[in-house]
Order: structure tokens, then C-alpha cells, then sequence
């Protein structure tokens, strides 16, 4: 990577799990002006050094006024407020920002499992056109599933409370996870490229990832970090298609949230687009980013987290 670039960053959704890692590593380049919109009845804290302009996401007036001489728009909502995006893009493009980072921060827009989940993620391509409608241009960060985020929730098939691990046979594959900090280690990089090298990623993803691995690795380092032995954990093996075919079934009776399990199934599946390792390490290299993440130290940190809560 060449020299920096500094320039006007408004940022959305600022203190949630990805937007907090975002702004501190953006603060750490000290190259940035960083602006953070919040909504007004919002009691949402940001760090010293960050701008915030509070008001009502609904008043179009308020918002140009906040995005005017902004260089980046970054959102970074929740699954739940994806559709809020909408008037912060038509007032980014009112306010003539160059450039929008949507709500992606997930998985590979063109792989072959987007098709599969349209609500996790082929819902997203409207805003990206919405994006190129206007005259701007997006840039997709692309992670998959966050590591650490999706292994304290239990969502590689791994609860570390318990000591309980459900094995996959069928899913065996590697995929592409990215650590919530190196996501915002990931955008700092790329919002701190010259314009030369920023514009090679318009209207484009760009790749993301911690670790190349799979179930297996994950379990085998929670094993290690927690001083134990497999014997001291329940382990099964499950056919990965009849637990999708039974995720489908109880989504099909109410429980929208088994689809998840569906989706992290299908990560791990060879050929479904979960491993991106080529795209993340020709992306690692334009942006600087270097490989300084261990698999245990990240997993320790995440049992230590949830031992502190219980």
C-alpha cells in the first residue's frame, strides 16, 4: 500500500458491533475526520474526537446537512434497520458524497449460497443499485460470518459453556471468517487508500478474513484455550443435510431464527462461495492488511468473555 489519505467520514451505527471497531480504527490513523450520525432520542457514546450530529433520519434536510462535504458514508445497521438505509443514501446523494459503503459487512454477494438466503443477503443488491441510480459509487465489504461474534453465540455448532460441540459431516469444508476487529481494521484500511487505489474497489466488494479453516480447527482451539480434553466435551456428528432439512421445517412452522443454522451450514459446504481465501488475500495485500491474528489467542479471548458473564 502507498502513502495515506485522509478524508470526511460519516459514519452510521457508530457504537454497535462492528460500527465501534470501524471508529476506533479510524481514529487511529490519525489521518481522518470522522462524523457520526446518530438519531436524536439515541444515548449511543463515541470517543473523543468524533463529531456527532443528532437528529430525526426522516427529516431529509437534517441529514444532507449532516453528509454535506463528506467524503465516505459508511452504514453499518443492524439485520433489523437494513431498510433505514434508503433516505441516508438519497440524502448522501443530494449532499453529492462520493462514495456509500452499504449494509453488507456478510457474505459473498455473488457466491453461489446468496442465492439461498435473500434475506441475509441478496436483499442487500437493492442498495447497492439504489447506490449507482443515484451517481455514487458503493464498495461491499464482504467477511462472512464474524469469527468471535458467531462462536460466543454458538452458531459454529460449538457452545463453549457447556462444553458441547455438534460436528457437521457433509459441511466439512473450509470457509472465510473475520474477527469483528479486523472488520474495522479491514475499512480503515481501505477508506485510508489514496484515490487511485480506492477507485479500483468501486462498485465492488472488497474481501475480508481472519482465518481460512473449518468446524473442526475451531473446535480443536477451544479444546486447547479451555485446558481440556475432548473426552471432557459432548460431541456428536450430525448428517449437515438433515439438520438444514430440519431447520427448513421448523422455519416453515414460525421459527424464523433456525434459518440461521441453515446459513452457517451452508458456509461451511464445499463450493457454496464460503471460501474466498484467493479474493481475501489479493484484497490483504492492496490494503496493507497484515496476517497478525492467532487462531487461540481470539478464541481465548472469547471463552474469557463468556466466563467473565457468568
Amino acid at each position: 500500500m502507498s502513502t495515506k489519505q485522509g478524508r470526511k467520514i460519516a459514519i452510521v451505527g457508530g457504537s454497535g458491533s462492528i460500527g465501534s471497531h470501524t471508529l476506533s480504527a479510524l481514529l487511529k490513523t490519525n489521518i481522518h475526520t470522522v462524523t457520526a450520525i446518530s438519531r436524536s432520542e439515541s444515548n449511543a457514546t463515541f470517543p473523543a474526537g468524533v463529531i456527532v450530529k443528532k437528529g430525526d433520519y426522516s427529516d431529509e434536510s437534517f441529514l444532507v446537512s449532516a453528509l454535506e462535504g463528506q467524503d465516505i458514508l459508511i452504514l453499518q445497521l443492524g439485520i433489523f434497520s437494513v431498510d433505514q438505509q434508503t433516505p441516508l443514501i438519497r440524502a448522501a446523494a443530494k449532499a453529492g458524497v462520493p462514495y456509500v459503503l452499504p449494509t453488507e459487512f456478510g457474505s459473498d454477494p455473488y457466491s453461489p449460497l446468496a442465492k439461498n438466503f435473500p434475506m441475509l443477503i441478496e436483499r442487500k443488491k437493492k442498495y447497492r443499485d439504489l447506490v449507482e441510480e443515484l451517481g455514487l459509487s458503493w464498495i461491499a465489504v464482504v467477511n462472512n460470518p464474524w469469527f468471535d461474534w458467531s462462536l460466543k453465540h454458538g452458531n459454529w455448532g460449538i457452545n463453549i459453556k457447556e462444553k458441547k460441540a455438534t460436528l457437521y459431516k457433509g459441511a466439512e469444508g473450509k470457509l472465510n471468517t473475520t474477527t469483528q476487529r479486523k472488520v474495522g481494521e479491514g475499512v480503515s484500511k481501505l477508506l485510508s487508500l489514496p484515490d487511485a487505489e480506492l477507485e479500483t474497489f468501486k462498485n465492488k466488494p472488497v474481501y475480508l478474513s481472519s482465518f481460512e479453516i473449518n468446524q473442526r480447527e475451531v473446535l480443536d482451539s477451544a479444546i486447547r484455550v479451555t485446558g481440556t480434553k475432548e473426552s471432557d466435551w459432548k460431541v456428536v456428528v450430525r448428517d449437515a443435510d438433515e439438520v438444514i432439512a430440519e431447520a427448513r421445517k421448523e422455519v416453515a412452522q414460525g421459527n424464523h431464527m433456525a434459518h440461521i443454522m441453515e446459513f452457517y451450514i451452508t458456509h461451511m459446504k464445499e463450493s457454496s462461495g464460503g471460501n474466498y481465501q484467493a479474493k481475501a488475500t489479493k484484497d490483504a495485500e492492496v490494503l496493507g492488511l497484515k496476517d497478525e491474528e492467532d487462531l487461540d489467542d481470539v478464541v481465548k479471548a472469547v471463552v474469557d468473555d463468556i466466563t467473565t458473564e457468568n
